[in-house]
């Protein structure tokens, strides 16, 4: 299952592990570059450590892409299995568009991984684009890499027309509320879970009821929407307040740019999330046990 992600070293990546560097570690302009070279095909993984003068290392990055929502296709619609995944979709990170054309998949068991270039004792900044045909482009946090890999990467992920119906209630819901046709875009969904969380234990629900949700930069209504709240039965309900079991919160009409998500509920503590919106993708997914994680241990469906 494991790819190396570049174009043209594949053969010389074993001589990684006994090139040393004995220089000073250069800029950290400098060093990118030579990753950045690398996952170009420009450079091997020798050329560039020569280059930067650091020392290079592999980690491995991988994940699960699992459905979401309700499978319109069925009359009447049902939901997807808990833990069904989805075959075939394609992988790249959003930083490296080049990695598009390695046409790295999810394989029958919704499963993909690679192994990744970064420079050692470095954060490596990278979200992920899932896309496959009758499936809403999906875009991830950015997860900050670090030595010893990402291997649980989960994302759940719509189908196009899931999507379109969910992403047309929520419009009737809110044109409802301020009297006013409204159209949503450019959409960004996040679970606020039990420090437990995560699509692969079968513990349900995930959420941590009665957090708050915010975004910055925020923008006020109706430039920008959100914080809506996803009810008990994972449906968002522009009328809650806080988090329900469910946990799912959504914002929406996202100008391009970087946004973080904090949540609040004491006395627990919530991890932060960065998200980059950019044109061509209307959907920003964060999945436990990656998404808005918090300390909170209480059993499933506990405050």
């Amino acid at each position: 299952m494991s790819k190396v992600l570049s174009l043209t070293f594949a053969l010389t990546v074993a001589s990684l592990f006994h090139a040393g560097c004995g220089e000073p570690e250069p800029s950290a302009d400098v060093a990118d570059e030579a990753v950045q070279a690398v996952y170009e095909g420009k450079l091997t993984v020798p050329e560039a450590q020569a280059h930067c003068r650091c020392r290079l290392e592999l980690v491995p990055i991988g994940g699960t892409v699992f459905h979401f929502g309700l499978d319109l296709s069925q009359s009447p619609p049902v939901s997807f299995p808990f833990q069904s995944t989805v075959a075939g979709a394609r992988i790249s990170i959003a930083e490296l568009p080049i990695t598009r054309l390695l046409n790295l998949r999810s394989d029958a068991n919704g499963k993909w991984g690679f192994t990744a270039v970064k420079v050692q004792g470095k954060p490596l900044p990278i979200s992920f684009v899932y896309e496959l045909a009758g499936y809403a482009t999906t875009k991830s946090q950015v997860f900050a890499v670090g030595d010893s890999g990402i291997t649980d990467v989960a994302v759940q992920f719509p189908t196009e027309a899931y999507y379109g119906a969910a992403k047309g209630q929520i419009e009737q819901q809110i044109g409802a509320l301020i009297g006013a046709p409204y159209t949503l875009s450019n959409v960004l969904v996040t679970t606020v879970g039990k420090s437990w969380a995560s699509m692969y234990s079968p513990e349900l629900p995930h959420g941590d009821p009665g957090a708050t949700v915010s975004i910055s930069p925020a923008a006020p209504f109706p430039a920008s929407l959100g914080p809506v709240y996803f009810n008990a039965s994972v449906a968002p309900d522009p009328t809650l307040t806080t988090t329900s079991v469910d946990g799912g919160v959504l914002f929406g009409n996202l100008a391009d740019g970087s946004y973080t998500i904090t949540a609040s509920k004491a006395p627990f503590t919530y991890s932060a999330l960065t998200f980059v919106v950019q044109d061509g993708i209307e959907l920003y997914v964060a999945s436990p046990p990656h998404a808005t994680q918090g300390t909170n241990d209480s059993p499933a469906g506990q405050p």
